[in-house]
């Protein structure tokens, strides 16, 4: 397994976790987020502020991850299950895709995309 590969891994590992200190410094402070709603944000800052409120979203929520593979060098593709319970108590589930760009160890880009 690549360590870029094991990289991404850890992420949604520490996402499962809600983690927050340790998925801050997985990003490059110059790092860029596309989420499932098609918002952007850039910026270690700006990705952290999203994190933090999407997470308190929900009173719990976990990623499973069905498939990971490197599909180019430093490009993670992750087939995702996600499963959540909002504040209302409604549970949200739906399929997903990620893609993490990995460099020099870091985090440049996701890219979140929900599956119809």
């Amino acid at each position: 397994m690549s360590k870029e590969l094991q990289l991404a891994i850890e992420y949604f590992e520490l996402s499962n976790k809600s983690d927050f200190s340790k998925i801050e410094i997985l990003f490059a402070d110059n790092a860029t987020f596309c989420n499932r709603y098609g918002e952007f944000f850039v910026g270690v800052k700006d990705i952290m502020s999203m994190q933090k409120a999407h997470h308190q979203s929900y009173e719990s929520l976990h990623w499973r991850i069905i498939k990971a593979e490197e599909v180019k060098p430093r490009i993670i593709r992750i087939e995702f299950d996600f499963n959540a319970t909002d504040l209302e108590d409604n549970n949200i589930q739906f399929l997903g895709i990620e893609h993490v760009i990995v460099l020099n160890d870091m985090i440049l880009h996701v890219d979140v995309r929900q599956q119809s």
